[in-house]
């Protein structure tokens, strides 16, 4: 909806209402990222395997890559609709995983049931992700395109860190794994229909004035010029030299015009789905995304499977904090440093972080410091790919489709994301000994790791390419 008779003081204050309510709806869709904390009570009271176990967080990342969807409705029909349909799918699904803890017996053989039910949870939590996103960054100024998006991924990435507290301090029973389980689903399925209702009611487009276009007929110019001839004939004709371009200057300013220069025009299905560009930003986010999400869905396993699983309540803190400060903080210096330094550099830095942490962890994973250093590059790597991914979607390829662009990028990282998990659980279940619920040792975790260095070297690779691509293009433009 949109209301255009808003105007002045009233206008930007409801602009900026809409941002707070976009801050709470994403630090309300942060809870996605807090499977870690809960994952050992599932895994005790339905006795999975971790294969099994693997499969729940990559559906419900998967559900979060179904994003083009929700993309596509809110481009269609806009925040309300959007919302009111995340707080139907969000709410039933979390009390769908609720209702397992009453079927213990049957859910123990229908895992893969349950993983479908986190799917859904994925699927209703980017409705809420998508209004919140979309709206903002329509709604305020492209100059401050990389504020917004690291402001609003600051409580997204942040908001894991005060989830985990609430669970470890307030929900978690020690004897009662089925329990702490279901009142925690109870507790985001409520969580979730408060934040739709409130994104439904006060978030709405405010479409800005149309700049005026002033278009020049060649027919007038044509008339103009008969006329004044008529007027004198005498008159020769007035030619100013520096009216003139030169064909090197043309050329130079051409070769030599910063990344922006490149005109940008909303693009059909078919045009997007065929522009070598957008798969190698999609590929670069795909392969550095699937390693933070493998890392951070699993970093409980790993410090289990290396007796370090007392550190647990503090290493789940280290990637929600360092992600929430580096996304506004990164929000802010990219649009700052715009046009001294490039965004995909700035990405392309956090693939390296990945290439780091993974290389790390396979190594040196039994050491706690090497872990915590590691877990603090994956909240470094993930900040800054989260906050900029989107803008560089925006820049290259338009705000108009934003929704549907990101969601199909959304939908790649899933499915990748979803491949490297699924290996690292049966990598996990090769090595653990037969009949036993855990493995431990590095060795058990030294190979589903080097998976995730193959995945952020391939970042890397999509990156350079991406870049090396644009510049060839401006330089033909």
């Amino acid at each position: 909806m949109c209301f255009k008779n808003l105007t002045g003081t009233r206008l930007r204050v409801m602009v900026w209402v809409g941002f707070v309510v976009g801050c709470v709806a994403k630090f309300i869709t942060g809870s996605l990222f807090v499977y870690n904390v809960y994952q050992d009570d599932i895994k005790q009271a339905f006795n999975y395997t971790q294969r099994e176990m693997e499969i729940q967080p990559s559906l419900l990342n998967l559900g979060l890559g179904v994003g083009f969807l929700p993309g596509m409705i809110y481009d269609k029909f806009g925040p309300t609709v959007t919302s009111l349909v995340g707080l139907v799918v969000s709410v039933g699904s979390y009390m769908l995983l609720w209702s397992t803890i009453r079927f213990i017996d049957f859910y123990k053989t229908a895992g893969g049931l349950m993983a479908v039910y986190f799917m859904i949870c994925g699927l209703g939590s980017v409705f809420t992700y998508m209004v919140a996103l979309n709206t903002n960054v329509i709604n305020f100024s492209d100059k401050h395109r990389g504020k917004i998006v690291g402001g609003l991924n600051c409580f997204f990435a942040g908001s894991p860190s005060v989830f985990s507290v609430v669970y470890y301090q307030l929900i978690q029973k020690a004897e009662d794994h089925a329990d702490s389980f279901a009142t925690f689903m109870a507790f985001f399925a409520i969580l979730f229909a408060f934040v739709d209702i409130i994104c439904a009611l006060f978030l709405r487009v405010y479409k800005k004035a149309e700049e005026e276009v002033y278009v020049v007929d060649p027919a007038q110019i044509e008339a103009a010029v008969e006329s004044k001839d008529n007027g004198n004939l005498n008159s020769p004709p007035h030619v100013q030299l520096h009216d003139i371009p030169s064909p090197e200057s043309s050329n130079v300013e051409k070769c030599c015009a910063p990344k922006s220069s490149l005109t940008v025009e909303p693009k059909s299905l078919r045009e997007i789905i065929s522009d070598v560009d957008f798969y190698l930003l999609i590929g670069m986010f795909s392969c550095a995304s699937s390693v933070g999400l493998v890392y951070l869905n699993n970093l409980t396993v790993i410090s289990k499977s290396v007796h370090l699983e007392d550190k647990d309540q503090n290493l789940v803190l280290i990637i929600p904090i360092t992600n929430g400060i580096i996304s506004v903080t990164i929000g802010f210096a990219s649009d700052f440093f715009q046009e001294k330094i490039q965004r995909m550099v700035i990405i392309m830095l956090s693939c390296f972080l990945y290439v780091g942490l993974s290389v790390l962890v396979m190594l040196l994973g039994d050491s706690y410091i090497a872990l915590c250093v590691a877990t603090f590059f994956c909240g470094l790597g993930t900040g800054i790919i989260w906050s900029l991914s989107p803008t560089v979607m925006s820049e290259m390829f338009h705000i108009s489709n934003l929704g549907r662009n990101w969601g199909i990028a959304l939908l790649f990282a899933a499915l990748l994301g979803m491949a490297g998990q699924y290996s690292f659980g049966a990598i996990y279940d090769e090595n653990k000994p037969e009949n036993e619920l855990f493995c431990y040792g590095l060795h058990c975790i030294s190979g589903g790791m080097g998976i995730c260095v193959g995945l952020a070297v391939m970042s890397v690779v999509f990156g350079i390419a991406l870049m090396l691509h644009r510049g060839i293009k401006i330089c033909r433009h």
